[in-house]
């Protein structure tokens, strides 16, 4: 139980050399939900999609915000941030299997030109991770 009172499980996102540690939500969503909605996000993005988000807290259907990591597929690389979803933003039609439209672009610096915390790492070290496919450490 957190703080709060809800049930919830510790995660960890690993890009790269980082490893990015957080609290799921598990009110409305089990622990296999949120790993069947990381691979389905992270499927769409080995097939070309630009961006999505692996959500980290789903609050359900209600008028709460949720928690997700926005991913942004850029080349070779991914860039990743925290991203609040906000209930009167993503209106009626917000589907979190499918959340890609609700992503938005990539803003790497806030209205006040300060930078916003994001992380940077290749696709092909993201995919591998996800997917679980060991590459060598150095190129034959």
């Amino acid at each position: 139980m957190s703080d709060a009172g809800y049930p919830h499980a510790g995660g960890e996102f690993t890009l790269g050399t980082e490893r990015l540690l957080f609290l799921a939500d598990l009110r409305y969503w089990g622990v296999a939900d949120y790993q069947r909605q990381w691979q389905t996000a992270l499927e769409r993005l080995a097939y070309g999609a630009p961006a999505t988000a692996l959500f980290t807290a789903y609050r359900g259907p209600q008028e709460e915000s949720h928690v997700a990591w926005a991913v942004w597929r850029e080349d070779d690389w991914v860039y990743v941030q925290e991203q609040i979803f906000l209930p009167a933003e993503l209106g009626s039609s917000f589907d979190p299997w499918s959340p890609d439209a609700h992503v938005g672009p990539r803003v790497p610096a806030s209205e006040e030109g300060l930078p916003i915390t994001e992380w940077r790492t290749e696709l092909v070290q993201l995919l591998a991770t996800a997917f679980r496919i060991k590459l060598p450490r150095y190129p034959f």
